[in-house]
């Protein structure tokens, strides 16, 4: 990006590991933006300093709600009417729809599944793209684009016909799963059976057709909203995507964007640059409690920053701590994030200490319980496994209990370290 050229703001709150591996792509590519939370955008940010785009990653609509309030939610809608740019990704694009928990940019609602199993999709799949300035030329056809358990978008009245549906669903990819199945690369015929067999359908095509990526106008602003994820790292079509929807909102030069790849976000393989002694044991125990899950085929390692995990198993609130740990051991700490760790460290670890207790004791009771369940389903009853999980992770879709607390503070900790 051109130096001179405006920042885009990344909208930090609930996203998480959303968040993270938006920054991820964003550093890369060397884009200039700034993290910001709901509470400056409700002061007057977007007004006083308007962004070249407010960048809303991954995450729930109706945390960010609460996080923007009556004021942010305004604040937003005139800042796009006044011309802005918004540009959502999987929850960040349910969150500019039309709903209880929807910005109210598009006139679009969110669609639900029937057949829960459904959302369970992920991996990367091909898409039907549309001749647009928003679609690179070496795009226009048909791309594989990554998607992490999207929601569906559905039109909804009369004002629906102002938006254009840029992408839409396709064949998967070989490494497209429903669930912990990998589908990409079944036969159709097994699909096929296993749903005459046994009723249940784990075939893909429920999405084709389906819109993937849309834009429009809100007042003189533009939205882009895409339930793929541009930003996934070494995703070669989609990257260039992200990088031509950047270009396009700064106003700078069209720079060959199809050569444009996203180096991986290697969690593992991160430097430790903080290196607090209560910060290093608390991480020690995250990354004992996932080996263990790992050893005892409750998780699985899906790329070098996202899990895996067999179903009943709170493995994306997992992979999400787990990242956060990661990335906040991997940034050296300023002098904010200092002070605030210091003041918060001792309660921290007596939480972590906690944590990974509880965490240990449910991942070898549902070890236990998949290994019983053809002789006794009955031996470890959920409901006993439920009341952990929810103990550790609160309610779907986990982000409360011990674990939230924990999220809660190393999301803070990140924020001071980037922002």
């Amino acid at each position: 990006m051109h130096p001179a050229a405006r920042p885009f703001y990344l909208l930090w709150d609930h996203a998480h590991i959303w968040a993270l591996l938006l920054s991820h792509a964003l550093t890369d590519m060397g884009v200039p933006f700034r993290p910001v939370r709901g509470a400056r955008i409700a002061a007057g940010l977007l007004r006083d300093e308007p962004p070249a785009a407010l960048l809303v990653p991954g995450g729930f609509s109706r945390k960010k709600m609460e996080s923007l309030g009556s004021a942010g939610v305004r604040a937003v809608r005139e800042y796009m009417a006044g011309g802005g740019n918004y540009l959502g990704f999987c929850g960040g694009a349910g969150f500019a729809v039309t709903d209880a928990y929807g910005l109210g940019l598009c006139p679009w609602v969110r669609r639900g599944f029937a057949n829960r199993l459904r959302h369970f999709a992920s991996g990367h799949i091909r898409v039907q793209t549309k001749q647009s300035p928003l679609v690179p030329e070496g795009l226009a056809g048909e791309a594989p684009v990554p998607v992490w358990w999207p929601a569906r978008f559905a039109p909804a009245g009369p004002e629906a016909d102002g938006v254009e549906a840029l992408a839409v669903y396709g064949a998967p990819c070989a490494d497209f799963m429903m669930a912990d199945i990998r589908v990409g690369d079944l036969p159709q015929r097994t699909l096929r059976q296993w749903e005459t067999r046994y009723g249940v359908s784990l075939d893909p095509s429920f999405l084709e057709g389906k819109p993937c990526i849309v834009a429009g106008r809100f007042g003189r602003g533009t939205y882009v909203l895409s339930h793929a994820h541009l930003e996934t790292p070494g995703s070669g079509r989609a990257n260039a995507w992200l990088r031509r929807l950047l270009q396009g909102f700064s106003k700078e030069p069209d720079a060959a964007p199809e050569a444009v790849v996203v180096s991986e976000w290697d969690l593992d393989g991160a430097p430790v640059r903080f290196t607090n002694r209560l910060f290093a044991d608390c991480a020690a125990r995250m990354d004992e409690v996932v080996g263990l899950g790992l050893e005892h085929g409750l998780l699985f390692r899906r790329t070098p920053w996202l899990f895996g995990w067999k179903p009943g198993t709170p493995g994306f609130a997992v992979s999400n701590l787990y990242a956060l740990f990661r990335q906040a051991s991997a940034l050296s700490p300023t002098d904010e994030a200092l002070v605030y760790w210091r003041s918060i460290a001792p309660h921290f670890h007596r939480m972590m200490c906690e944590f990974h207790k509880g965490l240990t004791g449910y991942f070898l009771a549902e070890r236990l319980a998949n290994t019983l369940a053809r002789f006794d389903p009955d031996a470890v009853p959920e409901e006993g496994l439920a009341v952990e999980r929810r103990n550790l992770f609160g309610p779907p879709p986990g982000v409360g209990g011990l674990g939230g607390e924990l999220v809660r503070v190393l999301d803070r900790l990140l924020w001071l370290q980037l922002a």
